[in-house]
C-alpha cells in the first residue's frame, strides 16, 4: 500500500484484530450492497471509509426529499434532481474515498440477475425494505456459499444477524413464507435514524470481521434493539440451523427459482401496473385489508369499495408526474395507477403495502 493509504487507515490498522494484513484483506475484498436506503447508505459509507477495495451498490429507486432524514449519502440536490439512489451513492462514495472502486446499478434485483451481482462478491449486505428480496438474497448466498449480513429497521427498532456458509440461514429463523406476510414499512410506521445507525453499524462490523479473517469474533446471534425503550437483545444462533430447512438443508431455492417472484404487468389503456405476489403452489395469499387501511390512513384517502381497498397516495407522484392511485385486493394483488413503470410500481407496493 502507498504511504498515503497507510496514513489514511492507520488508526484502523492499530486494532489488534485487523493490523496491516487485515487492512490488505479489506483492500482486496468486494462487497455487494443490495438496496440503498437508510441501511444501505450507512453500510456503504462505513465500508468505504474502512477501505473496502470494491463496492457494488444496486437499487431501483430515486432520491426523494423524505429520504434525507436518514439516508446519509444523499443531498438536497439529489432529491431536487430525482437522481437514482445507486448513482447518487456511487458519486458520494467516490468523494469519500477515491481509492474504492465503486459501481452503482439502477436495477430491480430479482431471480434473473441476483447471481450475476453476487457471484463476484466476497460478501453480501442487506439494505432492503422487504422480506421477499431478503429471502432471494438468502437463497443466492446459500447457493454460492457466500456470507450474507441481514439487517432491518423500522420505527424505533431494528435487528441484524449474519448468515454464514454452513450455518443457520434466514429461512431457519424466519420460516414463514414472505408471500403470507404484510408488515410495517418505513413509509407506514416511520423510522428513526438512530435505529438505522445502530443496525447498520452492527452489520458493517460483522462484515469487516469476516473480511479481515476474524471469524471467531463475529456476533453469531440474532441481535435486536429497541432504541426508544432502551432495550437490546441477543438470541444465539448456536443450534439454530434447521435440519429440514428448505433452503440451506434441502437446497430448494424457492425464491432464486422465481416461484415467489411478484408479477408486474402493465394494464393496457389504463396507465396502471398490476403487482401480483406469487404464492407457493396450491396456496392463496390473503391479506387483512382493514389492517392495511389503518397503515395507509396517514398517507392518503382510502376506503373500502366492493370488497377492495381503494385510494390515492398523498405527496407521491409517478415518474410521469401523476397522482398515484392504489386498488388493493384481498389476495394481495394491487393495481398502481398513474404510471406504467413496472419498477416504480414494485417500489410503491413494497413501501406502502409491505411484505410482498
Amino acid at each position: 500500500m502507498t504511504a498515503q493509504s497507510q496514513s489514511r487507515y492507520h488508526r484502523q490498522e492499530l486494532i489488534a484484530g485487523i493490523g496491516r494484513a487485515g487492512q490488505q484483506r479489506m483492500r482486496d475484498a468486494h462487497a455487494l450492497v443490495v438496496g440503498c436506503g437508510a441501511l444501505g447508505c450507512a453500510v456503504a459509507d462505513i465500508l468505504a471509509r474502512a477501505g473496502i477495495g470494491r463496492l457494488t451498490i444496486v437499487d431501483r429507486d430515486i432520491v426523494e426529499v423524505t429520504n434525507l432524514q436518514r439516508q446519509s449519502l444523499f443531498t438536497e440536490r439529489d432529491a431536487v434532481e430525482g437522481i437514482p439512489k445507486a448513482e447518487a451513492a456511487k458519486r458520494r462514495i467516490c468523494e469519500i474515498n477515491s481509492q474504492v472502486e465503486c459501481r452503482g446499478w439502477v436495477e430491480h434485483v430479482g431471480p434473473d440477475n441476483v447471481i450475476s451481482y453476487a457471484s463476484d462478491a466476497d460478501i453480501i449486505l442487506d439494505g432492503l425494505d422487504n422480506l421477499h428480496t431478503r429471502f432471494l438474497l438468502n437463497d443466492a448466498a446459500v447457493s454460492l456459499g457466500k456470507p450474507y449480513l441481514y439487517g432491518g429497521a423500522v420505527a424505533t427498532r431494528g435487528m441484524s444477524m449474519p448468515i454464514l456458509p454452513g450455518e443457520a440461514c434466514l429461512r431457519c429463523i424466519f420460516s414463514e413464507p414472505a408471500h403470507l406476510q404484510t408488515g410495517e414499512t418505513c413509509d407506514t410506521a416511520g423510522v428513526l435514524m438512530s435505529a438505522v445507525v445502530a443496525v447498520s453499524a452492527h452489520q458493517a462490523l460483522q462484515a469487516i470481521k469476516w473480511i479481515v479473517g476474524a471469524n471467531d469474533a463475529i456476533d453469531r446471534s440474532l441481535w435486536s434493539i429497541e432504541t426508544w425503550g432502551n432495550r437490546e437483545n441477543r438470541v444465539s444462533l448456536a443450534g439454530a440451523k434447521v435440519a429440514t430447512c428448505s433452503c440451506c438443508a434441502k437446497r430448494d431455492f424457492e425464491y432464486l427459482s422465481g416461484r415467489h417472484e411478484d408479477q408486474a404487468t402493465v394494464l393496457c389503456g389504463r396507465g396502471a401496473v398490476q403487482v401480483a405476489p406469487r404464492g407457493i403452489e396450491g396456496t392463496v395469499r390473503r391479506i387483512d385489508l382493514a389492517k392495511v387501511a389503518i397503515m395507509l390512513a396517514p398517507h392518503g384517502s382510502f376506503g373500502m369499495r366492493g370488497g377492495l381497498l381503494v385510494g390515492t397516495l398523498r405527496g407521491v407522484q409517478s415518474p410521469a408526474g401523476n397522482a398515484v392511485e392504489l386498488t388493493i385486493f384481498p389476495d394481495g394483488r394491487a393495481i398502481i395507477g398513474g404510471s406504467i413503470d413496472e419498477t416504480f410500481a414494485r417500489g410503491i407496493y413494497d413501501r406502502f403495502i409491505g411484505g410482498s
